[in-house]
């Protein structure tokens, strides 16, 4: 068993103790700057050529999906929207693939054209990052429509001008899973990837720790036990614009344009998939309370904590089956 030490799915120094010293499997532990954050891996019995390979992975999809580096293929089918397809890669597929089925099951609370607004307007995470007006808001968000993402074969379109994918709803769950994958084809059978707010844990026992968002420390603990399980959290305290004292944060309602005020937190714990846990998340907190609840009836392989504004928290009987020890600090 591990013992790892992490806030909000947000590793704080990555402490890792192992439980018994003496085991005869070799730990290696990397961490790596990839998708503008830490990347870690933790691996046993393996050697640093497979965490090697695990970033090297993560460091490929992150030129494919960043909407921050001009020469991704994002960036171009960005460009071209309005104006023709885009060849995409197998993994530049997939992962849109997979963020248009999370559209359709959120009934667009989850939207991967978001960008007109996160990246046209409110500029996240660069610099003249600002809260545009109302105006620009309702312009940008005429924009936002999954349902005119195609993909036809492997070629990629935004079919209206001024539409731009951001992927950041889902990319780095998808680049934790994809790593995983890597480690897993080279004969890897426990081990941690992590990017962030999302995490993959496989045949590896470790106790986690949900950050307070509204404090210091953690709110809530459990461990994992040695399934796979897909870890992710989405919280308002991270890519904040902050005019005089009122935080705008980068998990906007599409409908709305507005960042989702319902939660402060949200983390998914799934049995499998690192980018629908994490596409999960993101759709969990801006659909707010009443919708969330309602969704993840019918929803039942979600497990889930939330925490509101206040302190209230919520959780389901679905977590409580997937983790091990799980308490409320």
């Amino acid at each position: 068993m591990i013992r790892l030490c992490f806030l909000g799915i947000l590793l704080c120094s990555l402490m890792t103790i192992p439980a018994q010293a003496s085991s005869p499997e070799e730990l290696i532990e990397r961490a790596q700057y990839h998708m503008g954050t830490y990347a870690r891996v933790l691996i046993y019995g393996g050697t640093n050529a497979d965490a090697d390979a695990a970033f090297l992975k993560i460091k490929e999809l992150d030129g494919l999906l960043s909407d921050y580096d001009p020469e991704s293929e994002v960036s171009e089918i960005n460009r071209m929207a309005g104006k023709r397809p885009v060849k995409a890669s197998p993994d530049v597929l997939d992962v849109l693939k997979e963020a248009l089925y999370v559209s359709g099951e959120t009934g667009g609370a989850f939207d991967p054209t978001i960008g007109a607004l996160t990246i046209g307007v409110y500029r996240f995470g660069r610099d003249g990052g600002r809260v545009p007006g109302d105006e620009e808001v309702r312009e940008a968000k005429s924009l936002v429509d999954y349902r005119y993402l195609r993909i036809d074969g492997d070629e990629v379109y935004l079919e209206r001008e001024g539409m731009m994918l951001d992927l950041g709803g889902i990319g780095k769950g998808y680049a934790v899973e994809e790593a995983v994958r890597v480690l897993k084809r080279r004969g890897i059978k426990k081990g941690i990837v992590s990017l962030s707010g999302d995490i993959k844990v496989f045949g590896s026992d470790i106790e986690i720790g949900i950050r307070d968002p509204a404090g210091e420390g953690a709110i809530a603990s459990f461990h994992t036990g040695t399934r796979d399980l897909a870890i992710s959290t989405s919280g308002g305290y991270e890519r904040v614009i902050d005019p005089q004292g009122k935080a705008y944060h980068h998990l906007l309602v599409p409908s709305t344009g507005k960042p989702g005020r319902d939660f402060l937190s949200v983390t998914v714990i799934l049995e499998g998939d690192s980018a629908l846990a994490d596409a999960y998340a993101t759709s969990l907190f801006v659909m707010g309370r009443d919708r969330s609840i309602e969704f993840l009836k019918k929803h039942p392989e979600i497990g889930v904590f939330a925490v509101f504004p206040g302190g209230e928290i919520y959780y389901n009987e679905r977590l409580k089956s997937l983790v091990t020890g799980f308490k409320v600090l």
